[in-house]
This record gives structure tokens, sequence and C-alpha cells, in this order.
């Protein structure tokens, strides 16, 4: 057995891989709620950003918190945890991508994203560069819990055992 293969194996992501995966959770969950609550405000901060049409950013405030809150769910409980790291992991590409076009080709240094709060993106006060390095360290524990936790402290991991018991089961019979 080779080093990685020892590595990728290891149980001890899965203690590692769950706080990781509940706190990505807990984050994707909590921005997902404002904008929900108030697609308006957020559909203002998108356009703060300049890069989509309007009709795109009226979609876009609709959709995102909806794919936000789902993701942020599926990996607070562990199911479908690779596929809900993958989907968080694009939307933090996304959204590096976006406030660094806004910070290295606008200029603009502070700059609210529209993250968490509305207040945030109109008072404009929070450095873009904090943001980036903010959403990078997410995306590091995202990659983290899509290449490494298998779900197996969540329900992933249950599924896994109840079909590994029914197997048990009916080889006995």
């Amino acid at each position: 057995m080779s080093g990685w293969t020892r590595f990728a194996g290891s149980p001890i992501h899965a203690l590692f891989g769950g706080p990781v995966r509940v706190v990505l959770g807990i984050v994707f969950v909590y921005a997902s709620l404002y904008k929900i609550a108030e697609p308006r405000e957020f559909a203002m901060s998108i356009a703060l950003y300049d890069m989509l049409p309007l009709s795109l950013v009226n979609l876009l405030a609709i959709t995102l918190p909806v794919v936000e809150l789902v993701a942020g769910v599926t990996l607070l409980l562990g199911f479908w945890t690779r596929a809900s790291a993958a989907v968080v992991n694009g939307m933090l590409l996304l959204f590096i991508a976006a406030i660094g076009y806004v910070v290295f080709v606008r200029g603009r240094a502070e700059f609210g994203c529209g993250c968490f709060s509305p207040a945030a993106a109109e008072a404009g006060k929070e450095l873009a560069t904090d943001t980036l390095w903010r959403d990078a360290a997410y995306l590091a524990g995202g990659m983290y819990v899509m290449v490494f936790d298998d779900g197996a402290l969540g329900l992933d991991g249950l599924r896994r055992r109840l079909r590994a018991g029914r197997r048990n089961d009916a080889s006995k019979a």
C-alpha cells in the first residue's frame, strides 16, 4: 500500500473532515438566510459588482441563496457530502473570482461583498483582500472535505452502515 493510499484512507479524516464540513455547512446556511429573507437587498449587493446584466442579477439573487441553503444543510447532515462540497467549492471559486475582479481589475480595496448582510455591502467597509483570504480558507476546507471526508460521521456513513448490516443479514440467511 502506497503512502498516499494509506494517508487518503486514514480514519483520522473523519475526525478533521467532520468538523470542517459542519463549519462550512453553518457558514453557508447562515449566509443564505438574509439573502432569502431580503432578496431585493441581495440583488442590490450583486449589482454593485457591476459584472452581470440586471436581468441576471435578479435571477442570481433568487437562486444563489437557495443553492447555498441546500448545500449548507446537506453538508451539516453529511448527506451527499462530496457532491455538496463540490457545489460549495464551485460557489467559492465564483465568489473569489468576482471579488478578485473588483479588487484587481476595478481597483476597489474596500468592498462590501454582500456575503452575510446587506449592511456590509452598502457600507463598503470590509477590506476586499480580507474577504478573498477568508473565502480561500473556506475553499481549502471545502477541498479537504471533498477529497477526504466521506461523510462517515453523517448520514452518508449511516447509510453505508445500514447497507452493510443488510448485506451481512442477507448472507447469514
